[in-house]
C-alpha cells in the first residue's frame, strides 16, 4: 500500500521551517565573499546572470520593491557588477547584465554556496536529494513569479508619558 502524500499545509510547514534556516546560512556566507554581498545582491546577480532582464523584472524575480530595487541597482552598478545596456525593442528601457566583474564576482559566491551548503546535504539519500533538485525549482518559479505580501505600515510611536512619582516611580522614597 503506497504511503499517503503529505498534505499542502505540511508542505507548506515544512519549507517555512526550513526556508528561514537557509537565509540565515546564506546570509551569512555571503556576508564572508569577497566582496561580501547581501541576499538581495546575489538574487539579483542571480537573475541578471540567467538573461539580460529589466529593472522591473528583476524586481518581480527577487521579490522586492519598485524603489528597493532601484536602490539595489544603485549599488550593483556603483561597484562595477552590473552594466545597464539599450534595450533594443524599447529604447525608454535599459537591458541589465553582468560586467566581467559581475560574471566572477557571482561565479564565485555561487561556488561557494554550493560547496557550504552541499556539505550540509552530504547525508542526504540521493533519491531525497533528486526528488529535492526537480522539486526547488517550481518552488522558485512559484515564489518568482508573485510579488510577496506588502509590508504592513509601521506601527504608532509609543508615547512615553512619565509616570507619577518620577522616573522609576520612587514617589516618596529619600
Amino acid at each position: 500500500m503506497p504511503a499517503p502524500r503529505r498534505s499542502q499545509t505540511d508542505v507548506a510547514e515544512s519549507l517555512v521551517g526550513v526556508a528561514p534556516l537557509v537565509s540565515r546560512w546564506i546570509e551569512r556566507l555571503l556576508a564572508q565573499h569577497e566582496p561580501a554581498l547581501t541576499v538581495s545582491q546575489f538574487l539579483a546577480l542571480r537573475a541578471i546572470a540567467g538573461e539580460p532582464v529589466t529593472g522591473a523584472e528583476l524586481a518581480r524575480r527577487t521579490g522586492v520593491s519598485g524603489p528597493a530595487v532601484s536602490q539595489l541597482l544603485a549599488g550593483l552598478s556603483a561597484t562595477g557588477l552590473i552594466e545597464r545596456r539599450p534595450d533594443p525593442s524599447d529604447r525608454r528601457h535599459q537591458r541589465l547584465a553582468l560586467s566581467a566583474e559581475g560574471v566572477r564576482v557571482y561565479a564565485s559566491a555561487q561556488s561557494l554556496l554550493r560547496a557550504r551548503v552541499g556539505a550540509l546535504l552530504a547525508d542526504v539519500p540521493r533519491p531525497e536529494a533528486d526528488a529535492l533538485r526537480r522539486l526547488l525549482p517550481q518552488v522558485e518559479a512559484a515564489l518568482a513569479g508573485t510579488a510577496p505580501p506588502r509590508r504592513p505600515p509601521p506601527p504608532p510611536p509609543v508615547s512615553r508619558r512619565p509616570r507619577p512619582g518620577g522616573p522609576r516611580g520612587s514617589a516618596g522614597r529619600a
